[in-house]
């Protein structure tokens, strides 16, 4: 059931690009992770913590294939868009107002509630690590 109401061209274009650049910044933000998690497996090589250092390896691989996911399917609907504003021209389309893609708006938010619970358990594992230190 579509619990969002349509919204116009304009802002639906605007969230397009708000998305993109959220999802650019979750990209880089693992690749600080990545990073801090390197740091964490030169200190430290015993098992359990090197099989922790694996699983958010691995879970950071994933995450980044999920933004690409998204972002190449958000890429999709802004042509998709783009091809209907031209069909359209000229018909006054600030008063047309378009479906709120609820499929891509609800995949936005599992992504948003996954990363955070994922970024939640690093930062936890990072702290466990800095005091093992």
């Amino acid at each position: 059931m579509n619990n969002y109401p349509t919204i116009s061209i304009n802002k639906l274009h605007s969230e397009y690009d708000d998305w993109m650049e959220e999802l650019t910044f979750y990209k880089e933000e693992i690749n600080t992770f990545e990073h801090y998690l390197e740091n964490i497996a030169t200190k430290f090589k015993g098992r359990e913590i090197m099989a922790q250092v694996e699983h958010f390896q691995n879970s950071f691989i994933r995450q980044k294939e999920v933004i690409d996911t998204l972002k190449h399917n958000l890429h999709i609907s802004e042509k998709q868009l783009s091809a209907f504003v031209k069909k359209m021209s000229g018909m006054g389309l600030s008063n047309i107002k378009m479906d709120n893609h609820v499929r891509l708006r609800e995949e936005m938010q599992i992504f948003r509630k996954l990363f955070v619970a994922l970024k939640t358990d690093f930062r936890k594992f990072e702290s466990f690590c800095n005091a093992l230190a």
